[in-house]
């Protein structure tokens, strides 16, 4: 009989190893992969005589070196410091809690697990520009703030970088495991994760039994 892949004992779903080392793994090499082509970019396009653009696809996406001291599009470029230091600040607490999740989560829901490594590896990456250039200071015309390099305007993007296509694609993950790829999912395709959803159904219902359980003992003791 072939074994049920969910059939898991708890305390290896929530531990440390295996997976949780991949994550740690996938995490610095896409950190890496963001930080060295903005150094590449910086380098590159400011150096004397380089071209203000590399085409990639021509009459749609080139490269170039571009400053964001602001967040999304430029907004926020001229926000006053406190706002800057708020999205900071902010920014730092989501990609840790988005850590802290994928630490305690399951190992077996892979696909939002992996969902949160990119997210945080592309707000980490950008959130480090964000620092290192001390963007509050910044205003609209610096040429400092996070490095953008990949234009992408001919689709209606704004010019942007690694750490933006990582926490794109995680969002993507993200959606995808809410939906069919995951032990919640809205529609979980697939045995392994129709047998998660059903295990973790069970699961709930033994919880909520529990409870309803230990309310009752309290309460005749209560009234004894």
């Amino acid at each position: 009989m072939a074994k049920n892949k969910t059939n898991t004992p708890k305390d290896e779903r929530y531990s440390l190893k295996g997976s949780s080392f991949w994550g740690i793994l996938i995490f610095a090499v896409l950190l890496i992969i963001d930080l060295v082509t903005k150094l590449w970019a910086d380098a590159y396009f400011n150096a004397e005589g380089a071209p203000s653009r590399v085409n990639i696809i021509p009459g749609w996406i080139w490269l170039e070196i571009e400053y964001n001291p602001g967040i999304s599009y430029g907004m926020g470029a001229n926000a006053p410091e406190w706002a800057k230091i708020l999205v900071i600040i902010a920014t730092a607490v989501i990609m840790l809690a988005l850590a802290v999740f994928y630490f305690k989560m399951d190992k077996r829901r892979s696909l939002l697990r992996l969902a949160f490594v990119f997210i945080v590896a592309g707000g980490v990456g950008n959130l480090i520009d964000r620092v290192y250039y001390r963007v509050w200071e910044l205003d609209a015309y610096a040429d400092a703030g996070v490095r953008d390099m990949v234009n992408l305007s001919r689709f209606g993007f704004a010019v942007c970088n690694f750490a933006d296509f990582f926490i794109t694609g995680g969002a993507v993950m993200m959606v995808l495991a809410m939906l069919f790829f995951d032990r919640d999912a809205v529609y979980p395709v697939g045995a392994k994760y129709r047998a998660l959803a059903k295990e973790h159904e069970a699961e709930e219902k033994e919880k909520k039994g529990q409870t309803q359980e230990n309310q009752t003992t309290a309460d005749e003791k209560n009234n004894g």
